[in-house]
C-alpha cells in the first residue's frame, strides 16, 4: 500500500492534469447517467400518444435532440478524460525513468556486480509500464467506474426499491468474484515481471557477448535457453488471460441473469400498472450501463 501512496504523491505532481481528468470524468458520468432518464420518458411519451390517439411530435424532437447534445458532451468528455489520463501517466513514467537513470548513474562497481543489465531494463522498462497503466485505468479510471456504479444504484432504487434491488444484487456478487481474480491475476503477473527479468538478462548476455558464442558454437544452446524463458512468460501469461477470460464471462451471465429478473418481475409490475413501460427501459438501460461502463 506504501508503494501505492509513492505513486499517487509522484502524480500530484502533474495535479493540473490530474485535476482535468477529474473534471472529464464527472462530466461523462453526468451525461451518461441522464441519457436512460430520456429513453425512459420518450417511451412513456409514445404510449401515452398511442393510447390518447394523439400525434404530438414536439417532445420527441426534443428529447432527439436532448440525446444527441448529451451524446456529443459525452463524446467530448470521454476523450478529453482518456487524453489527459494517458498523458498523465505518460509524465509519471517519464520522470520515474529520468529519476531511475540519474539513480544508476551514482551508483558504484559493486551495485552492478550484484545486479544484472537484464534486472535495470526490465525495471525500467515493464515496472514502469506497469506504474503507467495504475495511473492511467487506475487513479484516474476507477473514479469514473465507482461514481457510476453508486449513482446508477441510488437511482435504481429511487425508481423501484423492489427492482432496484433485484438489479443491484448482481453489483456485489461480481465485485467480490472479480476481486477474488485479481488477486490470483496479480500473483502470477508478479511472476510475469520476474521472468520478464530473466529472460532481459538472458537476451543481454547474448548480445553483449555475442562473439562467446559464437566462439564455442554454442548459438543452439543460448536459443533454446531463449526459447525456454520465453516459453515460461508465455504460460504464464496465457494462465493470467484464462483467468480474465472468466472474469468478463461470469459477469455477462450474472448480468443476463439480472436482466432476466427484472424482466420478469417489472414486467409484472408493468402489467399490473405499478409500473410505466419507460421506467421498465430505464431499468435494462441502467443494468446495461452497469455491465458496460
Amino acid at each position: 500500500m506504501i508503494y501505492i501512496f509513492r505513486i499517487i504523491k509522484i502524480a500530484l505532481v502533474h495535479k493540473e492534469r490530474l485535476i482535468l481528468a477529474y473534471l472529464c470524468t464527472a462530466g461523462a458520468v453526468a451525461s451518461y447517467v441522464v441519457l436512460p432518464m430520456i429513453f425512459g420518458n420518450v417511451i412513456d411519451k409514445v404510449v401515452d400518444n398511442l393510447v390518447s390517439d394523439s400525434s404530438d411530435y414536439g417532445y420527441i424532437y426534443i428529447s432527439a435532440g436532448i440525446i444527441l447534445g448529451l451524446s456529443v458532451i459525452r463524446g467530448i468528455s470521454s476523450f478529453f478524460q482518456t487524453y489527459m489520463a494517458e498523458t498523465l501517466s505518460q509524465d509519471v513514467s517519464y520522470d520515474l525513468r529520468n529519476q531511475f537513470y540519474d539513480h544508476i548513474q551514482y551508483q558504484g562497481f559493486d551495485f552492478h556486480d550484484r545486479y544484472h543489465t537484464g534486472n535495470l531494463m526490465s525495471r525500467a522498462i515493464t515496472d514502469i509500464e506497469n506504474i503507467r497503466m495504475f495511473i492511467n485505468m487506475g487513479l484516474v479510471r476507477s473514479a469514473y467506474f465507482v461514481s457510476l456504479f453508486i449513482i446508477v444504484a441510488i437511482i435504481l432504487v429511487n425508481l423501484n426499491w423492489q427492482l432496484g434491488l433485484i438489479g443491484a444484487t448482481f453489483m456485489p456478487v461480481v465485485a467480490i468474484y472479480t476481486a477474488k481474480i485479481r488477486l490470483k491475476m496479480r500473483s502470477l503477473y508478479l511472476i510475469v515481471q520476474e521472468k520478464m527479468a530473466d529472460l532481459s538478462i538472458v537476451m543481454n548476455e547474448n548480445f553483449s557477448g555475442i562473439r562467446v558464442v559464437k566462439a564455442f558454437g554454442a548459438q543452439n544452446y543460448e536459443e533454446n535457453k531463449f526459447d525456454s524463458k520465453s516459453l515460461d512468460v508465455a504460460k504464464v501469461f496465457v494462465r493470467a488471460e484464462q483467468l480474465r477470460s472468466s472474469s468478463l464471462s461470469f459477469m455477462l451471465f450474472t448480468f443476463l441473469i439480472a436482466i432476466s429478473l427484472v424482466l420478469f418481475f417489472g414486467g409484472r409490475l408493468a402489467i399490473q400498472g405499478d409500473l410505466t413501460p419507460g421506467e421498465l427501459a430505464q431499468f435494462v438501460f441502467y443494468l446495461q450501463i452497469l455491465a458496460m461502463p
